[in-house]
């Protein structure tokens, strides 16, 4: 079902809404509309499938591989995101396999109509489904090209905090925990601030208005190094402990967005899906909070298995992330990670193996996300896109960026994420 048609820029850009079955072990059972996008440019030029790890934002900003290829790009939305999710709501559908399936259907139905070669790509939670894809259904696509994909280990994964105490400089990190520590102690007066915003639609009720708060102050380092280089995450936007309370839950609110996170609205989506997957296979991270104790109401809460949806049975299957983390290092050809050594989702990135023709690159002052490519310095730069060249079959067309920095279109996709 076609539900939108505009032209942009030299590619007609759809929105679509795509039947898939709800069970892909049952494909005459349950169906649900999955939404997509797709850019157009020719039948005849390369196809990049954005594989979404949460909802879309139906806004045309293309991917940094369909601006090199100047190809087409269909967007995937991740079953449970968004509006669009099976009615029954049956959780044990949302998993890896059944978001691989997906992905495999798509390019099955839209290969018939693109048949030139296919690569994929993703961002954060999107990277990993792109992995996830490719190691379920190989043959689907040449090559794949996730930015800043997340591994954990484990519910709480205790390599994050390692790299939060010693990422980027130390007087950035300090200002970093100063703010957390003048958060926390003067809830009092800040905590008012975020219960006001039920005049924007927001309510509470699921964990209440301290622990919300609480909680996305503890995230707030986590938050801040993985968006770094977008305002306000830079060390030089950090206010000082003594502030206003409203210019100190400003930055809260911008960093760890408590509304957009802990509010019952975002528990039920896109938060709830992604508890629920981290619980049952992904993994999470554990956010530091050593230095916090003292100020702690609710101290170990963040672990996925305690966080909505409720009446849900969540088991931790760890092996369908350790069998793709040895798939990638052993056996996956044609894989280009893009990292960066400031995001805190790169202190536990996959391996990949050059002689299977894969690779990780890692900008030594970047997140690892759109645009990294076009802003390496030679010769890795030429050497990257002879590798995209070769597979897609396809000329790379390098974009007038400035070295280190995002173009504006992906800053502006940089915001949904």
């Amino acid at each position: 079902m076609i539900r939108g048609d505009e032209s942009i820029d030299d590619f007609r850009f759809f929105t679509l809404d795509f039947e898939q079955p709800a069970d892909h072990r049952h494909p005459e059972g349950e169906k649900f509309l999955q939404r997509m996008t797709l850019f157009h440019r020719s039948v005849t030029a390369p196809m990049v499938i954005d594989t979404e790890g949460a909802e879309i934002f139906a806004e045309p900003i293309a991917a940094e591989p369909v601006d090199l290829l100047k190809g087409n790009q269909v967007t995937v939305e991740h079953r449970f995101y968004g509006t669009l999710t099976p009615a029954s709501r049956d959780w044990k559908l949302l998993d890896v396999w059944q978001s691989a399936a997906d992905a495999h259907r798509v390019v099955r139905v839209f290969k018939t109509i693109y048949g030139a070669r296919w690569l994929s790509t993703g961002v954060f939670r999107g990277g990993t489904a792109a992995l996830l894809h490719r190691y379920f259904y190989p043959n689907d696509v040449e090559g794949t090209i996730p930015y800043a994909e997340r591994h954990s280990l484990g519910l709480q994964d205790v390599r994050v905090p390692r790299f939060l105490a010693n990422v980027g400089d130390a007087a950035c990190r300090d200002s970093l925990k100063a703010v957390q520590r003048a958060a926390l102690a003067r809830r009092a007066e800040l905590t008012p601030l975020l219960a006001a915003q039920s005049e924007w639609g927001f309510t509470f009720d699921t964990l209440g208005v301290d622990k919300a708060f609480e909680f996305s102050v503890v995230r707030l380092s986590f938050n801040f190094w993985e968006y770094l280089g977008l305002a306000p995450y830079d060390c030089d936007t950090i206010p000082g402990p003594t502030v206003s309370a409203e210019e100190l839950f400003a930055f809260v609110d911008l960093v760890a967005g408590p509304s957009y996170t802990f509010s019952d609205q975002a528990l039920n989506s896109p938060v709830g899906p992604e508890s629920y997957q981290c619980a049952t296979e992904l993994g999470a991270p554990l956010y530091p909070e050593a230095e916090l104790w003292p100020l702690l109401r609710y101290p170990g809460g963040q672990v996925p298995t305690f966080l909505p949806p409720t009446g849900v049975a969540k088991v931790y299957n760890p092996l369908p992330m350790l069998k793709l983390e040895l798939w990638t290092r052993l056996h996956a050809r044609n894989v280009l990670i893009v990292d960066g050594a400031l995001s805190p989702w790169s202190a536990s990135a996959f391996g990949v193996s050059s002689r299977n023709d894969s690779y990780r690159v890692v900008d030594p002052a970047g997140i690892g996300f759109y645009g990294t490519l076009s802003a390496l310095p030679e010769p890795q730069r030429t050497f990257f896109f002879e590798r995209l060249s070769d597979w897609a079959d396809a000329p790379v067309h390098p974009p007038a960026l400035s070295q280190g920095k995002l173009a504006p279109r992906y800053e502006k996709r940089m915001r949904h994420r």
